[in-house]
Parts: C-alpha cells; sequence; structure tokens
C-alpha cells in the first residue's frame, strides 16, 4: 500500500496527537530546555567621543529637492489623458418626473 505525501502527514499526526500526555510532557521538555533563562542584555553602545577641538564638524545631512510626493493626478497634454465621465448620460435616460 503506498501513501501519498498528504496521507502520510495525515497518518504521522494521528500517531503523535494520539497520547495528549506524551505531547504535553515533550511541550513541556523543549519549552524548559529553550526557555531556561532570559536572554542576554545586548551590549552597551560605544561611547559618543567628542570632536576634537578646531576639527571640522562633519557636514549637513542633504535633503533630496523636490516635492516627496504628488498629491493630485498628473494633467496635461503631456501627463497623459484625464479620466473622463461615463459613456452613457442622463440625457438618453429620458425626461425627469415633474418636481412635486
Amino acid at each position: 500500500m503506498t501513501l501519498s505525501t498528504r496521507e502520510a502527514r495525515a497518518a504521522f499526526a494521528d500517531v503523535v496527537y494520539a497520547d495528549q500526555q506524551w505531547v504535553d510532557a515533550e511541550f513541556d521538555t523543549l519549552i524548559s530546555a529553550s526557555f531556561s533563562e532570559p536572554p542576554a542584555p545586548p551590549p552597551p553602545a560605544p561611547p559618543r567621543v567628542p570632536p576634537q577641538p578646531g576639527s571640522p564638524s562633519p557636514p549637513p545631512r542633504q535633503l533630496p529637492s523636490g516635492p516627496a510626493a504628488v498629491t493630485y493626478p498628473a494633467t496635461g497634454p503631456d501627463r497623459g489623458r484625464q479620466r473622463s465621465p461615463p459613456a452613457h448620460s442622463l440625457a438618453s435616460a429620458g425626461p425627469l418626473p415633474p418636481a412635486s
């Protein structure tokens, strides 16, 4: 008898989960082995050393020129076609009923 991969995985899961006490014991063992103590703190940051007197200061950061984002759609002959209203109009729907 040949099992598909899906059937083999399902059969394996059935065997593993058949004994809930074993699953709980394995889980507890894994957790206690992995988390026996809190993680080590990160290493301290290197000390900030002030510049030597008389040394030039670093150049200022240059911000990119131009707009950060375009907030309106581009229009005009070289910017593409502006969207137009739907092809059917209210005129083809017939006259409006009289206001009451």
